[in-house]
């Protein structure tokens, strides 16, 4: 009877057992396939999100492209410079990227407001902190769109005289007759008068010289036409002449119209200086000079002389 009674005990303590064991196993295996389904869940959805995101790459990178190709497009019907293109190029592909990146980020799940907060105050402080640069940066862009002068003109830029080698973003390149370079701030030369002598019609040389009031005008007049003829950078095609262009108080005043090309000006100028002299000179005719004729009154030998 009593070894009957222990079985009974012992078999209900294996199924309490049992029971707790299977009980335990079964919330195991739930909290399991809870956290599996979780994870799947989770994995299918940034997998999902990946996906969207190189969707998002390639037709970011294809809509860029296009722009670019279409902004090269429009810009080269206005004969605009190589600089030109090449900047808003550089504007378009870096300002396309970044909106892509801040889109893919944003479905990636990554918090973009603040990374966007802090760009913007990260771009308010190195504004301040390059505002000389930043101004010179859009007086460059000012110019590469309006285009006062291009390379290889003749200009003259805050009284600097030469030729344009390079226009960049930041600064003007100036070549000096005497092969001195000068780089000139785009933020000071948007905002200066720009003198360009270069043009598709050639730039008038102006040469002054004076002759005496004794002196025959129209021989003088020929005798320069003379140079100007034999100058070999003046343009034989083009209507040169001497003008008389003011009657002074020591002379006749008188000048050159002769055109040459940009480049030939300086060349011209100096031959033309050099030659007139030396051919008025040959043919006695007098280049006059500032005089002064002091008469001098002796008033004591005058009342001398009447005593």
């Amino acid at each position: 009877m009593e070894s009957n009674m222990n079985f009974f005990l012992a078999t209900d303590i294996g199924e309490e057992i049992s029971e707790k064991v299977s009980e335990n196993s079964t919330e195991k295996v739930s909290e399991l396939s809870k956290l599996f389904d979780g994870f799947s869940s989770k994995m299918i959805s940034l997998g999902i999100n990946i996906i969207n995101a190189v969707i998002i790459f390639i037709i970011g990178k294809i809509i860029i492209k296009l722009l670019r190709k279409l902004s090269k497009k429009i810009i080269g019907r206005t004969s605009a410079d190589e600089a030109v293109v090449k900047f808003v190029d550089s504007i378009i592909k870096i300002t396309g990227y970044f909106i892509v990146f801040i889109v893919i980020c944003s479905e990636l799940g990554i918090e973009t407001t603040s990374f966007i907060t802090v760009l913007g105050s990260a771009g308010v402080a190195i504004g301040l902190a390059l505002q000389g640069s930043l101004s010179n940066f859009a007086g460059g862009v000012l110019l590469l769109l309006t285009r006062p002068f291009k390379v290889g003109d003749y200009v003259v830029i805050e009284g600097h005289e030469g030729i344009v080698k390079k226009v960049d973003i930041i600064y003007t390149t100036i070549v000096k007759f005497d092969n001195t370079i000068i780089k000139c701030p785009n933020g000071d030369v948007a905002k200066k008068v720009i003198i360009n002598y270069s043009n598709e019609n050639g730039k008038r040389v102006d040469v002054k010289f004076s002759v005496h009031y004794d002196s025959d005008i129209n021989k003088a007049k020929k005798i320069v036409m003379d140079v100007i003829r034999n100058c070999k950078y003046v343009d034989k095609e083009r209507e040169n002449n001497v003008v008389v262009m003011k009657l002074a108080d020591s002379g006749i005043d008188m000048e050159t119209r002769a055109w040459v090309k940009p480049d030939d000006y300086w060349d011209a100028y100096f031959y033309l200086i050099e030659n007139i002299k030396a051919e008025l000179e040959k043919n006695n005719i007098e280049i006059p000079y500032n005089q002064l004729e002091v008469h001098i009154n002796n008033k004591n030998d005058n009342n001398a002389d009447n005593m």
